[in-house]
């Protein structure tokens, strides 16, 4: 049951955090990874969850992204449509596992 509700959760903060790196807003395009709050979330989310490996990956993708925006290696578009990629990634990969386990139940 724990295991269910922690995973619940999980899913939960992963759409809550759906568009850490930039979102759309006014006409203008915000860019989330120059937002100290959003980053403390993330982080917090992190170390909530040191072993997942769900989130240590998108963390880690979302560091690389904002660095390189930062940079200005690529523009910030581009890592608003990678991070969205990497987050429908882990989060249909979830999904799988949840169904997996399901499934052997049912057997």
């Amino acid at each position: 049951m724990c295991g269910k509700v922690t995973n619940t959760l999980l899913m939960v903060w992963l759409c809550v955090l759906s568009v850490p790196v930039s979102a759309e807003g006014d006409g203008a395009t915000k860019n989330y990874c120059a937002d100290p709050a959003d980053k403390k979330e993330f982080e917090d989310l992190l170390g909530k969850n040191p072993t997942d490996k769900g989130i240590i990956r998108l963390f880690a993708i979302r560091q690389g992204l904002c660095d390189m925006i930062g940079k200005q290696q690529i523009p910030l578009e581009t890592g608003m449509d990678l991070w969205a990629i990497e987050r429908q990634k882990t989060m249909l990969e979830r999904t799988q596992q949840r169904l997996n386990r399901l499934t052997k139940k049912m057997l």
